[in-house]
């Protein structure tokens, strides 16, 4: 390749403040290769040479013969290399040369190389291979307008319509754009209102969160509120969703066996269809939030599929954990997701779980509980998941708090009880069957777990002054419960311990003396007397105490010894 084409490849033709170096053929001097390492330089001594104010396109080449005159090597016929200060190597390449002009072309993906025949955006990301087009070394300043074309207002790439040195910073930015500011009467007369998918339960363009303690149906509310809004149908069968739209769902920890089962049990319940509903999708991949890669791929997503709500599920699968107690990192990962929010109007919600040592049990969850640093601060608006009781699995019954709450000001909490069913014919006891006839491991049934038989999504809300109360009248039915049921216990060791005292005294004895081996009042004794005559196992009998008859008992079908306790 000649030194004009290669030349040609780096520096478009066309670009005025570039074009002096196609023409160049004059190489590096003896001052260019001296070497300076035998100590600082002297005073006055330039350690580099000063900006030429001739043009290189201009400056004149000297030919051989002044070269001999002047003792001076003549300088090889060679493309002035281009040198590119960068990192370490700034202070030896660049060192005494003369740096190129600024590019009017950006420096964004493909900068300085021939652009692809596959346009950037259609399915290609980071890493995509790709081949040099014939017409690209022919017309490089065609395919340049081209990419300045596609690029995005917002791309730090695209150059600023305001001149250099008018209020312009670093990257071509104005200081305006960097921080607009508001008047006062700017501030009072916008029009900024918060726009919501689920009335008081999601705002458009916000970030936020689900978080809920460990395995209270986090990832089954998460799909109930994307099919709601997929759909058009309440969220939990009672917030109504005025306007349907698409619905993305990043689900990377519970299972395509899962999900396809909570989606189809969901839609069951709406009375629609899941392979009609056509504004619902789901990735069981994860993005990695401290991959720019990554970031720049969901962006793409999310500009291209224009969500109205997306969810990844969960966080830890798509944080690095080393940073989770720091607060400024933690803020640094999750703040591009806040500026998507703002620039696509797409709300993005993050599922996460809550410390399992800060939540009471039976207590409603608060941000405070929320496990890892940076959540409770990045999240606009937020679901919170606890439970009011013990998950019973015999039944398939739930019983949790849920708390909804937002910067915009909307809260409330309610009660939330879900039936999710059993699998039919799956427990954990024997199959009746003879071994090996629809039998698993150790001799349990396993002929509907693969049907799913029994499984259903059946939400139901209630206030939360309703369910306290109902919580204080459940819990005083089985104090009591507890307390007869004690009572019962005491009474029966009680009475187990007269007979055995009867059977030591078989002329029988008084009152007065089971009340005093047993520790009673009267009141109890002749109670626990009383109920044994009517239970047919002691009857009243006279009892002789040192010369004088005594009311007393004795077990029945004992005959009476005369003499009481003398025998």
């Amino acid at each position: 390749m000649s030194p004009t084409t290669f030349s040609e490849l780096l520096v478009p033709a066309g670009v005025p403040a570039l074009a002096g170096l196609q023409s160049s053929s004059q190489g590096p001097t003896k001052a260019d290769h001296q070497d300076n390492s035998d100590g600082p330089a002297k005073a006055g001594t330039p350690t580099s040479l000063p900006r030429s104010p001739i043009p290189i396109a201009s400056a004149p080449a000297v030919s051989a013969e002044a070269a001999d005159a002047a003792k001076i090597a003549p300088a090889p016929a060679v493309s002035a290399p281009l040198w590119i200060e960068d990192g370490a190597d700034a202070g030896k390449a660049g060192e005494g040369r003369v740096p190129l002009a600024p590019s009017p072309i950006p420096m964004g993906e493909g900068s300085f190389l021939p652009p692809t025949p596959i346009p950037l955006g259609e399915g290609r990301g980071e890493g995509s291979s790709f081949t040099i087009a014939p017409d690209a070394i022919a017309a490089p300043s065609a395919k340049a307008a081209t990419q300045l074309d596609t690029l995005s207002p917002s791309d730090p790439a695209t150059p600023s319509p305001i001149p250099m040195g008018e209020g312009r910073g670093e990257g071509g930015f104005s200081d305006a754009d960097r921080f607009p500011f508001l008047t006062a009467a700017q501030l009072n007369s916008g029009q900024f209102e918060t726009r919501y998918l689920i009335p008081g339960i999601l705002a458009a363009a916000q970030p936020g969160g689900i978080f809920g303690a460990f395995k209270t149906l986090k990832t089954s509310l998460t799909a109930d509120l994307l099919i709601s809004l997929a759909s058009g149908t309440p969220f939990l069968g009672h917030f109504a969703v005025p306007e349907p739209g698409r619905a993305l769902f990043l689900s990377g920890e519970s299972g395509l066996d899962a999900l396809q089962s909570i989606a189809r049990r969901i839609c069951a319940a709406r009375g629609i269809e899941l392979a009609t509903l056509a504004n619902f999708e789901l990735c069981p991949k994860l993005p990695n939030l401290d991959s720019p890669d990554d970031l720049r791929a969901l962006g793409r997503i999310v500009r291209d599929k224009r969500p109205a709500c997306l969810a990844i599920d969960p966080a830890y699968l798509a944080i690095r954990g080393e940073d989770a107690r720091n607060l400024f990192a933690m803020g640094a990962l999750l703040r591009p997701l806040a500026e998507l929010c703002n620039e696509t109007g797409c709300a993005i919600l993050i599922v996460h779980h809550c410390k399992r040592t800060r939540l009471t049990p039976g207590d409603p969850a608060t941000l405070d509980d929320i496990a890892w640093s940076g959540f409770a601060e990045f999240s606009a608006q937020w679901l919170l998941l606890s439970r009011r009781r013990r998950f019973d699995p015999d039944t398939g019954h739930h019983e949790l708090w849920f708390s909804a709450g937002g910067r915009a000001g909307h809260h409330g909490l309610c009660a939330l009880d879900v039936d999710e069913g059993i699998p039919g014919d799956v427990a954990l006891v024997p199959s009746p069957g003879p071994p090996g006839e629809g039998q698993g491991e150790g001799g349990f049934s396993s002929s509907s777990a693969a049907k799913g038989n029994g499984r259903i999504w059946k939400p139901c809300l209630r206030s939360a002054g309703d369910a306290e109360f109902q919580h204080d009248v459940n819990s005083a039915h089985e104090a009591e419960s507890q307390r007869q049921l004690r009572t019962i216990a005491t009474n029966a060791r009680h009475r187990q311990r007269i007979l055995e005292l009867l059977r030591d005294k078989p002329a029988g004895e008084t009152p007065r003396y089971f009340r005093e081996n047993l520790g009673l009042t009267t009141d109890r004794t002749n109670a626990l007397l009383q109920a044994l005559v009517e239970d047919g196992l002691i009857k009243p009998a006279p009892v002789f105490k040192t010369k004088r008859c005594e009311a007393g008992y004795k077990l029945v079908g004992r005959e009476k010894i005369p003499g009481g306790d003398e025998k």
